[in-house]
């Protein structure tokens, strides 16, 4: 994001990116994230859905105006993330027994989905704008346009993942994976 958009200089989230990585290298802040991760999401649900109504409320330019809703709403936006941080490396860092389940997905999808991972964040971007460009021109509601977008870049997502990234040596090393 760029400064005169959110208020946010980009350095501002390395900051962000260098305390969650100083949390989660300490065990005592790994053992109280764990403990915690669940009422943390809860409160950063609710802290985001607060400062959601505030950016509403606030009118103007709520990212950078200096009015105390603008105020309130960037640091209850602020707060939702620190619990967000919390709640995601807690919970991701919970050991979890594996006993066999009826419902669990079969191995080989997990082992699609897993050597999928790098290829798909780097086909998404691109290819989410493309599908975008074309979807927002049309005349429907907001909800549909949001599912099309979804639904189409999914597929087309996976559909080249699947046709021509995985198929053949060459593409799969240009996008990390292995053989």
């Amino acid at each position: 994001m760029e400064e005169a958009y959110a208020g946010w200089s980009r350095w501002g989230y390395l900051l962000f990116f260098l305390y969650g990585f100083a949390l989660a290298a300490d065990d005592r802040f790994r053992t109280a994230m764990r403990r915690d991760a669940v009422p943390a999401a809860v409160v950063g649900v609710l802290l985001l859905l607060g400062s959601g109504a505030a950016l509403g409320l606030a009118g103007g330019e709520p990212f950078t105006d200096m009015n105390p809703l603008a105020i309130l709403a960037r640091v209850l936006f602020g707060l939702a993330g620190w619990c967000w941080l919390v709640a995601i490396l807690g919970l991701l860092d919970r050991r979890r027994p594996r006993p066999p389940r009826p419902g669990r997905p079969p191995r080989r999808l997990v082992a699609y989905l897993a050597a999928a991972a790098l290829p798909v964040y780097i086909l998404h971007q691109p290819i989410l704008v493309a599908v975008a460009y074309f979807v927002v021109r049309w005349h429907a509601p907001i909800p549909v346009k949001y599912t099309a977008i979804v639904v189409i870049s999914f597929a087309v997502i996976f559909a080249v993942y699947d046709l021509a990234v995985r198929r053949t040596r060459v593409t799969r090393f240009l996008f990390g994976m292995r053989d």
